[in-house]
C-alpha cells in the first residue's frame, strides 16, 4: 500500500475503517452486541441445608440426583448445578441452574420440590435413615436475576476514555509536535470505535469485558502509535532525512519501525492468551477479552503503521510548506524596520564627521 499516493491511501483507510464501523453499528442497533453466557437472565433453584452436604458426600450425591430428576419431572432443565459451602461442617447450598423456566411455575414447583424432600427417604434399613427434610433441615428457594446493562460504568468509562483522549493530545502535543497529537487522538478514537464495531460484526460473546476491551484498544493504540512517533521524531532530526520529502522521511521511520511494532503484538497477544489459559484453571473465563483483545492488537498494528503515517504525513507537508511560505518574506514589523533603517542612516554620517574632522 505504500506506492500508492497518500492521499488515496488514507481514502481507502477511512473507508475501509467507515463501513466496518457503519456496519457494525447497524447491526449492533438490530442485534446489539451477542451476550456471553454470564450475562444472559438466570433463573436458578436453590437448595439448601444445615450442614449435611458438607459432612456426608454420599448425602450430598443422593440429594443432587434425587432433585435434579424432580426438576426434569417437573419440565425444566438443568443447564448447571454448583455446590458451595460456606466452611466445613457449615451451612452448603446445591444450586441448580434452569433454562426456559418462568418464575409463575417455578414458584409453585419450589412447593412440590420442598414437599417431595419431606417424605423421600434416604439411607433406608441404616441407622442414618430419614428422609432428606428430617437428616439435614434441607429448604428451597429460586432466584431469578436478569442482565441489566452497565450503563452507569459504560458511561464512566466513556467519560474517562474522553478524559484520556484530551490528556493523550496534550502529552504528544508538547513532547513531539501538535501534528503528531492530533493524529494520536484521531487514530485513538478510530482504534477503539473499529475494534467495537468488529466485535460487533463477528458476533464475539461480551460482558463487562468489552469496557476492558475498550479500555485496552485505547491504550494499546496510544502506546504503538508513541512508539512510531518517537522514532519518527528522532529520525526527522538527523541532516540525511532534511533533504526528503514529508512522505519520503515518515515511510523511512516507519519502515525501520516495523520490526518493534510486529514485537510488540506478538508480546502482548501471547500475554492476553496466557492470561486466558491462566483463567481457566482459576474459574475465571476471560475467552471474550481474548478474542476482543487480539481485534484490538490487530487494528492498532494497522492503525500505527498505515493510518497514522497516513494522515501525518498529510499534516507535515501543510506544515512543511507554511514553512517554506514564511522564509520567503521578511515578516519584520513596520517599526523594526524604521528602527533598523534610522540605525543605518546614522553609521554613515558618523562616518562622514569623523573623515571632516
Amino acid at each position: 500500500m505504500n506506492n500508492i499516493p497518500v492521499k488515496k491511501r488514507l481514502f481507502i483507510c477511512l473507508a475501509i475503517s467507515l463501513v466496518l464501523i457503519i456496519a457494525g453499528a447497524f447491526l449492533l442497533g438490530f442485534l446489539g452486541f451477542n451476550p456471553d453466557r454470564d450475562t444472559k437472565d438466570r433463573v436458578s433453584l436453590q437448595v439448601t441445608d444445615n450442614g449435611y452436604m458438607a459432612i456426608d458426600p454420599d448425602f450430598r450425591d443422593s440429594l443432587r440426583s434425587f432433585c435434579e430428576t424432580k426438576i426434569s419431572a417437573g419440565g425444566f432443565s438443568v443447564t448447571d448445578v454448583a455446590y458451595a459451602s460456606e466452611s466445613s461442617g457449615g451451612s452448603g447450598s446445591l444450586e441448580f441452574v434452569l433454562d426456559g423456566a418462568s418464575e409463575e411455575k417455578l414458584a409453585s414447583f419450589v412447593g412440590e420440590l420442598d414437599a417431595a424432600l419431606s417424605s423421600a427417604q434416604y439411607g433406608e434399613g441404616t441407622e442414618n435413615a430419614g428422609t432428606y427434610k428430617e437428616l439435614s433441615g434441607v429448604s428451597v428457594t429460586y432466584h431469578t436475576s436478569g442482565y441489566v446493562l452497565h450503563t452507569e460504568v459504560i458511561w464512566r468509562a466513556a467519560v474517562a476514555a474522553g478524559v484520556a483522549a484530551v490528556l493523550l493530545l496534550a502529552y504528544v502535543a508538547i513532547r513531539f509536535k501538535v501534528g503528531m497529537g492530533v493524529t494520536s487522538l484521531v487514530a485513538a478514537v478510530h482504534d477503539v470505535l473499529l475494534t467495537l464495531g468488529v466485535i460487533a460484526l463477528v458476533r464475539i460473546p461480551v460482558g463487562m469485558s468489552l469496557v476492558c476491551v475498550a479500555v485496552f484498544a485505547l491504550l494499546l493504540s496510544v502506546f504503538l502509535n508513541l512508539k512510531v512517533f518517537g522514532k519518527m521524531r528522532k529520525d526527522l532530526l538527523l541532516e540525511d532525512r532534511k533533504e526528503l520529502s514529508a512522505e519520503q522521511a515518515v515511510a523511512l521511520s516507519v519502515k525501520e519501525s516495523r520490526k518493534g511494532i510486529f514485537v510488540a503484538d506478538i508480546l502482548v497477544a501471547s500475554a492476553v492468551v496466557i492470561l486466558a489459559i491462566a483463567g481457566l484453571f482459576v474459574g475465571f473465563d476471560m475467552f471474550s477479552f481474548m478474542l476482543g483483545a487480539l481485534v484490538a492488537i490487530l487494528v492498532a498494528n494497522y492503525s500505527a503503521l498505515v493510518l497514522s503515517p497516513a494522515i501525518y504525513t498529510l499534516i507535515k507537508e501543510k506544515s512543511d510548506a507554511n514553512r517554506a511560505k514564511r522564509a520567503k518574506y521578511n515578516y519584520a514589523s513596520e517599526k523594526a524596520k524604521k528602527k533598523n533603517a534610522k540605525s543605518e542612516d546614522k553609521v554613515p554620517a558618523a562616518e562622514t564627521g569623523e573623515a571632516q574632522s
